[in-house]
């Protein structure tokens, strides 16, 4: 092991560390359940390219996705949601996968309560 990642290695840490804010990209599937395969197989396409374009961007990173109920929910986190925003709005607004897509991120209220916000692509 070399002593020169080791600086790398701590600003990665206090990057996506405590300060950490998590988004949710919810995306309807066609039915109620999971999918269909195609759907699915399409939709695991897609998060490899939103997650590549986050990493490219050094805004954050994807952290897996939750299918279920007719939604696929993908994870993404970093120091600034608004900056991640930015980068994937462009690319959902353009596919036809995210019709009806959201944005969800989680926001503290007065009583220190945390609930979820909802916004649009």
């Amino acid at each position: 092991m070399s002593s020169e990642s080791g600086p790398t290695d701590d600003a990665d840490d206090d990057l996506f560390g405590q300060d950490e804010q998590d988004l949710l990209v919810v995306l309807q599937l066609s039915n109620r359940q999971m999918g269909t395969n195609q759907e699915r197989a399409d939709l695991e396409a897609f998060a490899e390219e939103l997650a590549q374009a986050v990493e490219q961007a050094g805004v954050g990173e994807y952290d897996g996705d939750e299918l279920g109920g007719g939604e696929c929910v993908l994870f993404f986190c970093g120091p600034d949601v608004d900056q991640i925003v930015a980068v994937l709005r462009p690319l959902l607004q353009h596919a036809p996968l995210a019709r009806g897509a959201r944005f969800e991120r989680m926001v503290e209220d007065a009583d220190g309560e945390c609930r979820r916000e909802r916004f649009s692509v």
